[in-house]
């Protein structure tokens, strides 16, 4: 192409090019998202927090946002993410936010590609470990306890770490009271979720999960039925309970004690994602905004549930000064769930997990 063809070319682009700059693209703001929002007229939220835990948060919302209907349906993380990828299948659309704590199977959602993208104007208040890829926010910051039952354990025998734990439960001294109560990693996804985050933080988990079968190992899909043994004295030791659910059951369980592991304590979140099928899109940044907000991280803390939020409040008795090993929001949480890893983590915890063989009285013939 000559030169003299070139100039005009030249010249139409600069012209081009200086209009564009004087184009004002509009930003969408709250407001727009609360006016679609509002003609939307509904949120529906899939969650493994109990209903009665966030009535509350739910009812402030609702004040706030007076036109969109809030539909609350709670799951076990397991069923959460089966029911919904089922939905996505069908074509039909799906609930609006999923708000789980089974944190892999989240991610698990978000790094399948069902995430919808969100850039929230409260994620610069969480601490970096709590978001990823503006498609997943940790809402929470909640420490993994241990509770026993003060009336099966004395004062001066209460293990304060993993490793403590683990020599209580070997010594002779503890005959009796060492029956514990945890999740069944292979029936609960929060329980595979938090034991193989222990793998995780320390080699000696195994030895753990083997002095836990000394006597009697019982095993469990919620935390509601944990801390039920441990509150009736039909376990001495319930392991890896959020402290959430523990708090919520001091005030009527008063022989109830909790344990913060001075080794290392875990820190999980329950992990909100909008599909990118969802009904009420709107709607769900809308609420979104609202569950990271201050108001709502401190609505959360006053249940118990200590937020993620950097500048909320947390509950008293979880902020005491420990190890925290916060389980990171991320693609890290992917390594659990390939199936052949799940396999042989499953293969291990139910070898360390057998009750020992019976020991053998005589090696010589059996009295006739």
């Amino acid at each position: 192409m000559t030169r003299s063809l070139l100039a005009p070319l030249i010249a139409v682009g600069v012209v081009v090019a200086a209009l564009a700059a004087w184009i004002v693209v509009p930003m969408v703001t709250r407001e727009d998202f609360t006016a679609a929002a509002d003609r939307e007229g509904a949120v529906e939220i899939w969650s493994t927090t109990d209903s009665d835990r966030v009535q509350e948060l739910l009812a402030d919302f609702r004040r706030l946002h007076p036109r969109i209907k809030v539909t609350y349906t709670d799951l076990h993380g397991g069923d959460l993410q089966a029911d919904f990828l089922r939905a996505a299948k069908a074509g039909n659309g799906t609930a609006d936010l999923l708000w789980s704590s089974a944190m892999d199977l989240q991610i698990k959602l978000v790094n399948d590609g069902y995430a919808m993208a969100y850039a929230s104007p409260e994620a610069p208040h969480l601490p970096d470990w709590a978001k990823w890829k503006d498609q997943a926010w940790g809402v929470t910051a909640e420490p993994i306890v241990i509770v026993y039952n003060k009336k099966l354990i004395a004062a001066d025998q209460v293990p304060d770490s993993h490793v403590a734990l683990r020599r209580f439960l070997e010594s002779d001294a503890a005959a009796g009271q060492r029956v514990v109560a945890t999740y069944d990693p292979a029936q609960s996804a929060v329980g595979y979720l938090y034991l193989s985050q222990d793998a995780q933080a320390s080699s000696e988990i195994w030895r753990l999960v083997q002095a836990m079968g000394r006597d009697r190992l019982d095993l469990y899909t919620s935390a509601e039925d944990i801390l039920r043994e441990v509150s009736a004295g039909r376990a001495a030791i319930g392991y890896n309970i959020a402290g959430s659910y523990a708090l919520d059951e001091l005030p009527n369980q008063p022989d109830l004690g909790v344990i913060m592991p001075q080794d290392y304590t875990l820190v999980m979140s329950r992990i909100a994602m909008i599909p990118s099928t969802a009904r009420h899109p709107a709607a769900a940044r809308v609420f979104l905004d609202f569950l990271l907000s201050r108001a709502g991280q401190e609505r959360l803390a006053q249940r118990h549930i200590t937020p993620a939020r950097l500048d909320a409040g947390a509950p008293p008795l979880l902020s005491r000064s420990v190890p925290r090993r916060a389980i990171r929001v991320g693609p890290g949480l992917l390594v659990s769930e390939d199936r052949l890893t799940r396999a042989h983590f499953l293969s291990l915890w139910r070898e360390a997990a057998a009750p020992p063989a019976p020991e053998v009285a005589s090696r010589g013939r059996a009295p006739r």
